[in-house]
């Protein structure tokens, strides 16, 4: 049996800085906060970097030592507090763990601390302080991660995802794992190569199944062929975070440093070259729903709600495209999930069959659309807990903190009791609404959606309410990011910043 002990950990939050809401601890609890062996029964069999962690080491026979895992849904950034806590948590299972020789860590890469801009290097600042700087780290990393040349001074190995819906995550878990495995058993050294650039993107052209950034991960993966090549990433960075390490980034991973830099070189090029076809102009809802009436195809149309995606910190409740819903009264149509509290508590209250007055969202975030005034039947009421069927975070024990299925006049509507992200199709199948026997669905999604979606729909169509997660980046008000950046600034020339570990 190998003597070999890796501690594993996950600390994960995607922070939009120009969310009114802070994301305090409960927002952590709500969503996954597990420490030491309950990590083991959360994360076991699922597809997530933690599951590629785990599978792979006890595949090595390597000693798991569960450290901290905590995860938020996207939304406005984290209260000192809550990543104090965590953190303090961190180190001290790190400190009471036996001794390890060597930590996976699951980062996402845009979290943002009020006070703090890059609390991810400054945690692996904390970390090294505590175990060393001999001792190996490899992390995961979020496609959207708004990244630091400092991070790599902590370590090289960071395994950025290569899918946009994020359908790659258990496995950029299981390339950490192994090579951290390799690195234990064989001592190779590794360097990383980072770069810089003065891009930001919208992430609404960021699927990888086709398009600019396809291409790029398709670059990307054809430069991991060459045996001195780890890892290559390419970040597109999370466009709603107003902080200096803003922006698109390059990090290659490797054994020869000449060759990392090469690589890292070359991709930067080639997003440089790739820029423009990240910008997309988007139907207004009228527009989308007009198309959505005249469409014949014998599966649902999706009119996606980009702006107040919850995964994108959207607040999951303003009210533009479910007014015109209504106002249409679209017949076999759908619309969810619907962030709305208060409309739950009412819902619950009078009981499966009533017939309720309630003032549909526009609650959290009002200047997007004041709430809107229906009489409403309460179809159905859940829990609103299901695991996960499709290939994103398969697995997963999902809590909505409540459900209710109510029907408007021919429109079926999903209230949930916090901001969630419709990316599977269980959330509507939990409570007995199958999605693929509407005609119409609207949905408060952005890309994730389509792993699971994609072959349910026939169409997808992406429209430009307001939001805090417009695909529009000249409506935020950016303080603090670097200056000049494209295509805030289109006249800025080619350049970067590259940096070696």
């Amino acid at each position: 049996m190998s003597s070999l002990k890796v501690g594993i950990a996950f600390f994960y939050h995607e922070s939009h800085t120009f969310s009114p809401s802070l994301t305090g601890i409960e927002d952590f609890k709500k969503e996954g906060f597990h420490i030491g062996e309950d990590i083991i029964g959360a994360y076991e069999g699922t597809k997530t970097e933690v599951g590629g962690f785990i599978d792979i080491l006890r595949r090595e026979d390597v000693s798991i030592i569960p450290l901290v895992c905590a995860a938020a849904i996207p939304s406005g950034q984290v209260t000192k507090e809550a990543y104090e806590t965590i953190k303090k948590e961190m180190l001290a299972a790190i400190e009471r763990a036996d001794e390890c020789d060597g930590l996976l860590l699951a980062l996402h890469g845009a979290m943002v601390v009020d006070g703090l801009s890059d609390p991810e290097t400054e945690m692996l600042k904390e970390i090294r302080a505590v175990i060393g700087n001999d001792l190996p780290i490899a992390t995961t990393l979020d496609m959207h991660a708004n990244l630091s040349s400092e991070m790599i001074s902590y370590t090289p190995l960071h395994f950025g995802f290569k899918t946009y819906p994020h359908v790659d995550m258990y496995e950029q878990g299981v390339n950490a794992a192994e090579t951290m495995v390799h690195l234990l058993k064989t001592g190779e050294n590794y360097t990383a190569s980072f770069v810089k650039m003065p891009v930001l993107l919208p992430s609404i052209n960021m699927r990888t199944a086709e398009g600019p950034m396809h291409n790029l991960v398709e670059s990307a993966k054809q430069k991991e062929k060459d045996p001195a090549i780890t890892a290559a990433s390419v970040f597109g960075g999370f466009p709603y975070s107003d902080i200096p390490e803003q922006g698109v980034s390059i990090l290659v991973a490797g054994t020869d440093s000449q060759k990392t830099e090469a690589v890292a070189r070359q991709l930067a090029d080639e997003v440089w070259a790739a820029k423009e076809k990240f910008l997309v102009r988007l139907p207004t809802v009228e527009e989308g729903l007009k198309e959505a009436l005249a469409y014949k195809g014998s599966k649902p149309i999706v009119l996606a709600d980009i702006s107040d995606n919850p995964l994108s910190g959207g607040t999951g409740d303003t009210t533009e495209l479910l007014r015109k819903m209504i106002e249409l009264d679209l017949p076999n149509s759908l619309f969810g999930a619907l962030d709305d509290e208060e409309t739950l508590k009412v819902c619950r209250e009078a009981g499966e069959g009533a017939e309720v007055k309630l003032q549909l969202g526009g609650k959290a975030s009002p200047e997007f659309g004041a709430p809107v005034p229906v009489r409403a039947e309460v179809v159905r009421v859940s829990e609103g807990t299901f695991r996960n069927k499709g290939p994103m975070n398969t697995g997963m024990l999902v809590n909505t903190n409540g459900a209710a299925h109510i029907r408007v006049n021919k429109l079926d509507i999903l209230i949930t009791g916090r901001a969630l992200s419709a990316n599977d199709p269980e959330i509507f199948r939990h409570i007995g609404i199958e999605p693929t026997d509407k005609d119409i669905l609207g949905m408060k999604v952005k890309n994730h959606f389509r792993s699971s979606f994609e072959n349910l729909v026939g169409k997808v169509v992406y429209v430009d309410a307001p939001g805090l997660a417009s695909n529009d980046l000249t409506v935020f008000d950016f303080k603090h990011i670097p200056a000049p950046v494209w295509p805030l600034d289109k006249s800025i020339p080619f350049d970067y910043e590259l940096t070696n570990s």
